[in-house]
């Protein structure tokens, strides 16, 4: 028993410190590729819930004959009662500050949507837009300059979207239809910032993502900042 004991071996430091430098290196190459993983999957909600507004607009443009804007977070959001926003006076909402704006609005229910205003036709419309969890996101029409009316039957609008987790915001303009747009900031992940730089009424039969007519760039909203410099087309 005695020689059994003392032919009993541990780990030597060495063998232990080279195990955990194993560990170490591991980590350092799994950590950030987990993270980069994280962000691309929030990145494609965004994508997703830029797809679902554009939809949304057609919808909304089939009922009543123009398209809306995305309403403030401070409205009570539904669809039958609340007031419908001006034309150009589209907003940033953000479903982390307000979770009711997670689902569609409802008749009665608190919740996100499009809203329009048509003068011409004397109707205004709301309809649902589900933006589900931590997304932020913006629609607008061209603004109503001389109040008479003229631009109320809006035929063109941008949209964007990011998830409050993601580095990326994605942007369609109704004239340049299946082209997305993209600006991407590292700095914007795990912030719930609304990006009032890019929150511009649009310009009908004009792409307002890429005005200088360089299809392999576009031009930024001011406001967003460095790096961010242009949109551009996204991959």
């Amino acid at each position: 028993m005695q020689q059994m004991k003392n032919n009993q071996k541990g780990f030597t430091l060495v063998e232990l410190m080279i195990v955990v430098a194993i560990i170490g290196i591991l980590a350092a190459i799994a950590i950030p590729q987990f993270a980069a993983y994280r962000t691309r999957s929030y990145n494609a909600s965004a994508k997703s819930v830029n797809k679902n507004m554009v939809g949304t607009q057609a919808d909304l443009n089939a009922e009543l004959g123009s398209y809306g804007e995305t309403g403030s977070n401070t409205a009570t959001g539904n669809l039958l009662v609340d007031p419908v926003g001006a034309p150009g006076a589209g907003v940033w909402m953000s479903s982390n500050s307000v979770v009711q704006l997670a689902i569609g609005a409802g008749a009665a229910t608190r919740g996100a949507r499009l809203s329009g205003n048509n003068t011409g036709a004397g109707k205004t419309f709301a309809v649902p837009l589900s933006l589900g969890a931590g997304m932020i996101a913006f629609a607008n029409t061209p603004a109503d300059a001389d109040g008479a009316g003229t631009a109320t039957e809006a035929t063109s609008y941008v949209a964007m979207a990011r998830h409050m987790n993601g580095d990326t915001i994605y942007g369609s303009d109704s004239d340049v239809p299946n082209v997305l747009y993209s600006v991407s900031n590292a700095s914007w992940a795990g912030t719930d910032r609304t990006h009032t730089g890019s929150s511009f009424a649009p310009t009908s039969q004009v792409n307002d993502f890429d005005t200088n007519g360089v299809p392999a760039s576009g031009d930024e909203p001011a406001g967003l900042g460095a790096p961010a410099a242009n949109w551009g087309r996204a991959n």
